[in-house]
């Protein structure tokens, strides 16, 4: 047929009016191919038929003759021209042969302009229906024809005829012509059997074949996102709201019996939709999308245990991100972890599946393992960065929804860390922020020098002022609680250190006291918290329950935890008082003067009880009268904002604790905290206050107070200004015990020696300074730790580019050399020491550094002649020794000497 004829068929058909598309009107525009087509059809006598064949044959000689062009690509290619009257045409011939052989029940799914209607045996529409479902099928087997938008009508009418082919000849078995579904877009496929599915009184068999192909589709790459905008594409008739299309699809993906190819590829498709969600455009409609990613996780992880491992997909999609902080791969220096916009990605991702309702988000437990890394990066970051927003929700979303047992596990595993309970996951030792300001103010996540990492660090004032910030007095109050019987449960079971030495004995007394400490820390600050006093108030039978049980068991056991019950009583004084005329309180104030009259109460227990027994007997009396006491006064005002109000409050307390005053000495460990909080004051005056008011607490609390400024003054989580504060107010209070501070040796030179290898120029060049001055506080008696701090002292000389360390280290040794009382006690480092000394005056280039040497060199040489001292006139040395003013003499190591060759005895002795 020449493609003349066939161009003049299809360009009359798609410009006749569509009115004069009758019988007639269609044979008419045959005409110019009549003569050519006479062969096709010839066996019906039905003039219809016979004019679809005849046009089904017209369409496909068009498509390779006129509309397809052959090229060597792999894919054809269209011709452009003639391209829209085509499409025109078979959608018109569509009309009046596919949709008109369609079985009743799905015609009308597309819009049809002719009125055609045929009357068929079942066996006759069904044999047409295959013919026009193979003419079809020739022609979506071009792909670029299949892609055309304008042919969706001809799409939804083909699957809707696969369907019904299938149906009536009673085939469940995949066939060819199903198979030329996969030529179709994922959107436009998808659409089609949504709309056949939509079928009112859909036979149960098609039915049943649509929700299978369904099924295939969104298990298909990239299916799901084509569900999603299919179901949640605005329809002008649907008013289903988009909670509950989340719903449905949740439940057609997360429903049991899929298979496992189905499931995986539906996750990996839903991570990817929700990714692309989340960092579009920001349109409204991705967030839809979001949130419909959100519901399918959360179904999916709901799945009974036998589908465990898609639990895991998306816990390791959650969780993993942040591997890479726990468990780098890379441990080189230098190596960056992450990005500024990489961590606030990962942190994004997170945020936005589980900072909903808990109807609306995933469950926050997939979180829990990562509570503490949260928390770190938290104290990490710095102020103002959008992050640390997302990290508040995550650590709140994490405590808050779990039950009372979960909860005290979480806190545990944060501010104690005991060994039994199963820890959380925690930074990698050598992960570490490094800031770009050249870059605007950003930061990259790096691999560093390896950090010296603690049982606990100081997270505890971390959480507190997330929960602050937070404003979810639930929580604060259930956190509280909590932390009541985490102190409680703390250092009850010391059956473990029976077996350990003294030393490991007094490690783990030290431990003991600043999980102590951190948990007391904490409630202290909840307490003060003033908007969460309404709840605490509301509440009180848990809080009074746990105190009277704490009485009534320091009464059965005939003894009491002095620091447990004098922490527990401070914080709840003013509670208990206010609460009075309850009949709970007037049965603890009942509990505490029985321990009061027992004979194991301690004095200062006692006058504790009697400052809240008698204040409270004295509220009941007058009716809550507005006067304070002088304590009340004095510690309202060191809490108050102004500075000179701090000044005078700590002026008022140094005065009570001076006159021993029952109630302020019962409150010492409140006094305590308030202290170190009020060091962080920048106004020097209120400062040095507040060292005065450290100082006159040795006289009560010396070792809490020492190891309270030692564990803030080693707190990575404080900046360093503040750091260097805390140095300084530690050596004020060791100065002002004094001689007795020898006793608390290891826990001040090990706390410097571990500053002197912070990567911080100024902290580093501090701690060399504090200690030497705690060297000569103790009398440079240090001989456990000279060779110690021989090596440190060398290693900053040899490797510190910072020249006041520099300075500062050989400062220290030349102190040592001076303050060196026995020359037999470091005989094993001497040769050592005179070497290196002699080596900095020949090589060191700063005079200042070669000055202190030869200093050191000096006193060295001294101390060799003192030892060496000539005594008699006969040229005998005589040595000897004093211990505790008994003079001994050592006559078999006398030896002859004299005075002018004392370089060359130094020499000659070292070596």
């Amino acid at each position: 047929m020449p493609s003349k004829n066939i161009s003049k068929v299809v360009s009359d058909l798609a410009a006749a009016d569509i009115k004069d598309l009758s019988i007639l009107g269609l044979r008419e525009i045959l005409l110019p191919a009549a003569d050519d087509l006479s062969t096709i059809g010839s066996d019906t006598a039905d003039p219809l038929w016979k004019l679809s064949t005849q046009y089904l044959y017209i369409q496909q000689r068009f498509l390779e003759t006129c509309v397809i062009q052959t090229s060597t690509q792999e894919n054809d290619l269209i011709n452009l021209p003639e391209q829209a009257i085509f499409l025109v045409a078979v959608d018109r011939i569509r009309q009046f042969t596919l949709n008109l052989y369609l079985p009743k029940v799905l015609r009308g799914l597309t819009s049809t302009e002719l009125r055609l209607v045929v009357q068929l045996e079942p066996a006759v529409r069904k044999q047409r229906l295959r013919h026009c479902l193979e003419a079809f099928r020739k022609l979506f087997r071009t792909k670029v024809i299949a892609l055309q938008g304008k042919l969706e009508n001809c799409i939804v009418d083909y699957v809707a005829g696969v369907f019904g082919f299938r149906f009536m000849e009673g085939a469940l078995q995949t066939d060819e012509l199903l198979r030329s579904f996969s030529q179709f877009p994922l959107e436009i496929l998808f659409r089609s059997v949504m709309v056949i599915k939509g079928v009112p009184n859909l036979p149960p068999e098609i039915a049943k074949q649509v929700h299978l192909e369904l099924f295939r589709l969104t298990g298909e790459a990239s299916g799901f996102p084509v569900l999603c905008k299919t179901l949640l594409c605005n329809v002008s008739s649907d008013e289903s709201p988009a909670w509950k299309k989340n719903e449905i699809i949740g439940k057609i993906v997360a429903s049991k019996g899929h298979s496992k190819k189905f499931y995986r590829q539906v996750l990996q498709d839903c991570f990817s939709f929700y990714e692309a969600a989340l960092f579009g455009d920001g349109k409204q409609e991705d967030l839809g999308y979001a949130s419909t990613c959100v519901e399918c996780l959360k179904q999916i992880h709901q799945l009974p245990p036998a589908y465990e491992e898609l639990r895991v997909t998306i816990r390791e999609y959650f969780l993993g991100r942040f591997s890479q902080l726990v468990r780098p791969s890379e441990v080189l220096s230098g190596t960056i972890l992450f990005e500024r916009s990489q961590l606030m990605g990962a942190l994004y991702v997170n945020y936005m599946a589980f900072s909903g309702s808990s109807c609306t988000s995933l469950n926050s437990a997939i979180l829990v393992p990562l509570a503490r890394v949260f928390l770190e990066l938290y104290a990490m970051i710095p102020d103002g960065f959008e992050e640390r927003q997302y990290l508040q929700t995550l650590i709140v979303f994490c405590l808050a929804n779990r039950e009372k047992e979960e909860l005290e596990r979480i806190l545990d595993a944060l501010l104690v860390g005991t060994k039994h309970q199963e820890p959380l996951e925690r930074l990698n030792a050598r992960v570490y922020l490094k800031a770009e300001e050249a870059c605007g103010g950003t930061y990259t996540l790096q691999i560093g020098p390896e950090r010296v990492l603690t049982d606990q660090e100081s997270l505890g004032p971390v959480l507190v002022g997330i929960l602050k910030n937070a404003n979810r007095n639930l929580l604060i109050y259930d956190v509280f609680v909590t932390l009541l019987k985490i102190l409680d449960r703390i250092g009850t079971d010391d059956s473990s250190e029976i077996l350990l030495v003294a030393e490991e004995q007094d490690d783990a007394t030290c431990k003991l006291f600043i999980q102590k400490y951190e948990v007391i820390q904490a409630l202290m600050e909840l307490v003060n918290h003033k908007q969460f006093h309404s709840q605490l108030y509301e509440n009180p039978a848990e809080i009074l329950a746990f105190i009277k049980s704490l009485l009534e068991r320091s009464l059965e056991k005939a003894q009491t935890k002095d620091d447990l019950l004098t922490v527990v009583l401070s914080l709840f004084q003013e509670y208990l008082q206010r609460l009075n005329t309850r009949d709970d309180v007037q049965e603890i104030f009942r509990l505490l003067l029985r321990l009061r009259a027992s004979d194991w109460c301690s004095p200062q227990l006692k006058s504790q009880i009697d400052v809240i027994c008698q204040e409270g007997a004295s509220s009941n009396r007058q009716n809550d009268s507005s006067e304070m006491s002088p304590y009340q006064n004095a510690l309202s005002l060191c809490s108050d904002r102004e500075p000179y109000c701090k000044v005078y409050g700590t002026t008022l307390m140094l005065r009570l604790l001076k006159e021993r005053d029952k109630q302020t000495l019962a409150n010492k460990n409140t006094i305590l905290i308030l202290a170190l909080n009020n060091l962080r004051n920048v106004e020097s005056y209120a400062f040095l206050n507040s060292v005065r008011l450290l100082v006159a607490l040795c006289d009560r609390l010396e070792t809490e107070t020492l190891e309270a400024l030692v564990k803030e003054y080693q707190s990575r989580d404080n900046d360093v200004d503040y750091r260097l504060k805390i140095g300084e107010a530690l050596l004020k209070t060791v100065e002002a015990v004094g001689p007795i501070a020898y006793r608390h040796r290891d826990l001040l030179l090990n706390c410097f020696l571990h500053g002197c290898r912070s990567l911080e120029d100024e902290f580093r060049y501090s701690s060399l300074a504090n200690l030497g001055n705690v060297c000569r506080i103790l009398s440079f008696q240090v001989h456990h730790f000279f060779y110690e701090m021989f090596l440190l002292i060398k290693s900053v000389i040899e490797t510190d580019r910072y020249l006041p360390a520099r300075r500062a280290a050989i400062l220290v040794l030349s102190q040592l050399m001076e303050g060196m009382d026995n020359l037999l006690t470091f005989q094993d480092y001497l040769l050592a020491v005179y070497r290196f000394l002699k080596l900095i005056i020949q090589t060191e280039q700063d005079d200042v550094t070669r000055l202190q040497a030869a200093v050191a060199l000096d006193h060295l040489k001294a101390k060799t002649n003192e030892f060496l001292d000539v005594t008699n006139q006969t040229g005998q040395l005589e040595k000897e020794i004093r211990i505790f003013g008994i003079k001994e003499q050592q006559a078999d190591e006398r030896r002859h000497v004299t005075t002018r060759d004392s370089d060359n005895i130094l020499k000659k002795l070292l070596e």
